[in-house]
């Protein structure tokens, strides 16, 4: 049998470290090679030397996905703590929760609204262009309408992307859930959590 050529992979973030893995165990020889000083890329973690606290270095990520086999290769690895994501905002001096939802839509309009009713509610108030959105705003303001996109999602884009929502694609909108039920975790996946001891040692 020919013998297999050595690897060489360019990242040591999540990605670079499953192909690793996955080819390690398929017996090929695997050079991974990165230029940061640790490895996990953007998910990398660490321990405050004063308090012992876990910082996600590049800011938080939450593990959550569907897929069952993507769950339990990943768990092989670390211990997964339980965690469900939930968002509060103020708005006009009103603490809504995130993403919008029946509760949401409920209380910002003074309403009482049943699902199918306040689906038919937000529907009234949306705009509708003649071709598909072609930015972000235009994604909004076809989905949520004026009202709760002003309140939401225009001045937190703003200041997340630093531009204009208009200039940002309608795809980044596309993903981000708007229910007419009372669910208010912001992901709606089936494995939610954080490895208990960080990314960095899952990677690892």
């Amino acid at each position: 049998m020919a013998q297999k050529r050595p690897v060489f992979i360019a990242g040591a973030g999540l990605s670079g470290a499953v192909l690793a893995r996955s080819l390690a165990e398929a017996g090929y020889c695997v050079n991974v090679v990165e230029t940061r000083a640790h490895v996990a890329g953007n998910c990398h973690t660490e321990r405050d030397t004063e308090t012992g606290v876990l910082i996600h270095r590049y800011g938080p990520h939450i593990f959550h996905t569907d897929n069952e086999a993507v769950w339990d290769f990943a768990s092989r690895f670390t211990t997964f703590q339980p965690y469900h994501h939930r968002v509060h905002t103020t708005v006009g001096n009103q603490v809504y929760g995130l993403p919008v939802n029946l509760s949401t839509i409920n209380q910002f309009y003074n309403q009482a609204l049943r699902p199918e009713e306040a689906r038919a509610f937000v529907a009234d108030r949306t705009v509708q262009f003649e071709a598909d959105p072609q930015n972000f705003e235009e994604q909004a303001l076809s989905m949520i309408g004026p009202d709760l996109y002003n309140a939401f999602f225009k001045g937190y884009t703003e200041k997340q992307w630093g531009c204009s929502p208009d200039e940002l694609p309608a795809s980044i909108l596309k993903r981000l859930p708007l229910r007419f039920n009372y669910n208010d975790c912001y992901f709606n996946h089936r494995y939610q959590g954080l490895p208990k001891d960080g990314y960095t040692p899952m990677v690892e």
